[in-house]
């Protein structure tokens, strides 16, 4: 016994061979330098956090000996400070900061390429990318790297940053020329051994990827000890260390929280005992902001414009439901600005949440963050459905966003539709030969359509904030109705058929095919000519034809 106590006293680790590793995080911070609605708050009127000023002080009072300051992207544009400082603003926060590394997200090529470049210029830290972005700015000498190794107190610390493949995506070919980035699991194939072959004791994968995707990385690749993914602006959901597993963590949006992972690493054994996790309020300060980025902003003649222009009598949560109501009231805003029939929008325009009550210019701007340019030309019905459903753009996306129309889709109705699932369109109100449709470039040119028609000359969200304060309250509007395309889906969905001779217009119109029109027929005829007789006898009405009755006869009925 007294061997056995020997022994596991000279094998168990020192206390001088221990070393914390703090990594204060943030993502997603948009440019946004002052307190924006916390919408993971509990309760009416919600509280608001953030602003650059206690965000920095916050950082400077978590700093240790031994941290790491680093950033998931998407910082530089989405709002109004950060648009109108092209980047610089968000960038100048983070050299006050001394930010150690950050990755970029799909919105800090707003700008495009070069101004990213300039951007990258201006940090005083490394902005880690896939050097294929070399090549695509045509540079000589190199300014992009995967991966940065630090030495802190000891401990060799690798950070890989992981590219977004949204990059190339959410932005047109223009900002971001033929950079094509690869899936995540195989840049950490390529980059992994090479930060391993630097004999990093840590390794820390930071990106403006998914919480899935990141549980990926960490399972995939066992030598990684953090994983750290982009923000979201409502619950954070991490994923802490336990049998074998390591942790994934979320990031807090728009500068409202700093992430804080105490990362415990022996010295002697070069391993990671374990990872404590802390997200901390940034609470807003008693007076204006002084930090370096707010006076750059103030140099540069930037008025926020947080000016109250109207009010909205309901909140609309950053969650997927939320966001479809909220990108269905912007659709309907950029129809009725542009006089269109149809307004069709990718469902990620409308990013952020809003809240009820007045709402200021900074507010709105930050629901609808991304300046696209927008375009109005006519289309037939062949090319409509093309363009909400185009085979270019990835199975999986969220159908786009329209006004003035709905969707037959082939599949669950009680969800909001991928583009794959869009079977066709059905205008309201339908116009006879072509409709007018409002939509961005950039989803013109993932469309593959060419950008054709009238250039607007206000942008996406120009066109939302003048809409909004031309109106004292700002209503919520119909969101597309969503019909089953098949009778099969119908009859799992409803199992129940439709009566022609009781119907009203609104029940008739759920039938595929039969619009606003062909159901006031219907119903003019049987109030003139009497109860359908039978199913095959709604044929004698207008506008019904041998192939529209067979794609409706088994979802009606004459009983």
């Amino acid at each position: 016994m007294l061997c056995l106590l020997l022994t596991l006293v000279c094998v168990a680790p020192s206390h001088s061979d221990f070393r914390t590793l703090r990594v204060l995080y943030t993502s997603d911070l948009h440019g946004r330098s002052s307190p924006s609605i916390d919408f993971a708050s509990p309760g009416l009127p919600r509280r608001r956090l953030g602003g650059w000023d206690e965000l920095l002080r916050l950082i400077r009072a978590e700093r240790t000996d031994a941290t790491l300051l680093l950033d998931c992207g998407d910082f530089g544009f989405g709002s109004a400070a950060g648009d109108s400082s092209h980047g610089r603003a968000a960038v100048e926060f983070m050299n006050a900061a001394a930010y150690d590394a950050a990755v970029p997200g799909p919105a800090d090529f707003a700008g495009g390429a070069q101004n990213f470049e300039v951007l990258v210029r201006t940090a005083e830290f490394p902005i880690l990318a896939d050097p294929m972005l070399d090549v695509v700015l045509r540079r000589r000498v190199p300014l992009f790297h995967p991966f940065v190794l630090k030495d802190i107190m000891g401990m060799k610390v690798g950070v890989i940053g992981v590219a977004d493949p949204d990059i190339p995506r959410l932005n047109r070919r223009v900002d971001v020329g033929d950079w094509v980035v690869g899936d995540p699991l195989d840049q950490m194939g390529r980059y992994l051994p090479l930060v391993l072959a630097e004999s990093a004791d840590v390794v820390i994968v930071i990106g403006h990827v998914s919480s899935d995707v990141g549980c990926a990385i960490a399972d995939s690749f066992r030598q990684v000890d953090l994983v750290i993914c982009r923000g979201s602006p409502g619950p954070i959901e991490n994923r802490m260390a336990g049998s074998g597993t390591t942790p994934v963590l979320m990031s807090a949006a728009y500068g409202q929280r700093l992430g804080v992972a105490d990362v415990l690493f022996n010295k002697a054994e070069r391993k990671v005992y374990q990872t404590g996790v802390r997200l901390l309020n940034v609470e807003p300060g008693p007076g204006s902001d002084t930090s370096p980025a707010a006076l750059w902003l103030g140099r540069a003649g930037t008025d926020p414009g947080d000016t109250a222009v109207c009010t909205s009598p309901i909140e609309y949560l950053p969650d997927s439901a939320g966001l479809v109501s909220l990108g269905t009231l912007v659709a309907e805003a950029v129809r009725a600005r542009a006089g269109a029939d149809i307004a069709v929008l990718p469902a990620y325009e409308a990013e952020g949440g809003l809240g009820c009550g007045r709402l200021s210019r900074e507010q709105l701007f930050d629901a609808v963050p991304y300046s696209r340019q927008v375009r109005l030309l006519s289309v037939d019905d062949t090319t409509l459905t093309r363009l909400v459903a185009p085979e270019h753009v990835g199975p999986h996306e969220p159908a786009p966003l329209i006004a003035g129309a709905d969707y037959f889709v082939a599949g669950d109705t009680t969800r909001w539709p991928e583009v794959s699932q869009v079977a066709r369109v059905r205008v309201r109100n339908r116009q006879p030969g072509t409709y007018k449709v409002v939509t961005t470039e950039q989803w013109l040119e993932r469309a593959g359509f060419p950008a054709t028609g009238k250039l607007l000359p206000q942008s996406l969200t120009g066109v939302w904030i003048a809409y909004a304060a031309a109106r004292d309250t700002l209503r919520p509007v119909q969101a597309a109705r969503l019909y089953p395309a098949t009778p099969g889906i119908v009859r799992r969905q409803s199992g129940v058929l439709v009566n022609i001779n009781t119907a009203d217009a609104g029940l008739l119109q759920t039938l595929p095919g039969i619009g606003p029109r062909t159901a006031e027929r219907i119903i003019q005829y049987r109030e003139t000519a009497g109860r359908f007789g039978s199913i095959e006898e709604i044929q004698n009405v207008k506008g019904i034809g041998p192939k529209k009755y067979e794609a409706i006869r088994a979802l009606i009925t004459v009983r």
